[in-house]
C-alpha cells in the first residue's frame, strides 16, 4: 500500500522529490564570473565608411543613443581627403578593418563631439584591434592631435615613427609626404 502524501514518510518523499528538482535548476556561476555577453556582441554597428577616418554607425546605447544614426571621427589620426594621393587606398583599408554590420568597441576622451556633431572615439573592431593606431601604423593615415583629447597620442606618434621608417602606405606612395 502507498503512504499518504501527508504522513511522515510521504511528506519526506514529497520534500526530497522538491529538493533534487530545486537543485537541478540552480546554475553554479564561479565567483567573479561576468554574466553580461561578450563585448564583441554590444557596441555600435557599422552602417557605412564615409572616408578612411569617418563612419556612419547606430549606437548601442553607452556612448551613442540606442539606435541613433551617427557619424564618427576616429580620434587622433587624419586620412587624405577625397581626390588627395593616397584617399581611396585609406578608405578601402578603413572598410577592410570595419566591414558594414560589425560592431565596433569606442572609448570616448575629454571631448565627445566636434563643431560638425561628430562623435570623437577611439575604435577597436571585433577582433580587438585599435583601428586608430592600425591606420597610422599601416601608413593610410597620419597622427594629428584634436586637444584635449590626447589620450593615445604617444602611441599614434610611435606607430608614425614606424610607418615612415618602413616606407608604408602613404610614406611611400606620395612623394608630397
Amino acid at each position: 500500500m502507498r503512504p499518504s502524501p501527508w504522513s511522515r514518510r510521504g511528506r519526506t518523499g514529497v520534500v526530497a522529490a522538491a529538493l533534487t528538482t530545486a537543485v537541478g535548476l540552480v546554475t553554479v556561476v564561479p565567483a567573479g564570473a561576468d554574466e553580461s555577453p561578450p563585448t564583441r556582441q554590444r557596441g555600435p554597428v557599422v552602417l557605412r565608411v564615409i572616408d578612411g577616418d569617418t563612419l556612419e554607425v547606430r549606437g548601442d546605447g553607452r556612448v551613442i543613443p540606442d539606435g541613433t544614426v551617427a557619424r564618427v571621427r576616429l580620434l587622433e589620426i587624419d586620412t587624405p581627403e577625397r581626390g588627395e594621393c593616397f584617399s581611396r587606398e585609406a578608405t578601402a583599408r578603413t572598410a577592410e578593418l570595419l566591414p558594414v554590420g560589425s560592431r565596433l568597441r569606442t572609448e570616448r576622451d575629454v571631448e565627445l563631439k566636434d563643431r560638425f556633431d561628430r562623435y570623437l572615439l577611439y575604435v577597436w573592431n571585433d577582433e580587438d584591434v585599435f583601428v586608430n593606431e592600425s591606420l597610422v601604423r599601416s601608413g593610410h593615415a597620419t597622427p594629428v592631435l584634436f586637444e584635449p583629447n590626447d589620450k593615445y597620442w604617444p602611441t599614434m606618434t610611435t606607430a608614425e615613427r614606424a610607418a615612415r621608417r618602413a616606407g608604408a602606405g602613404l610614406w611611400s606612395a606620395c612623394p608630397s609626404r
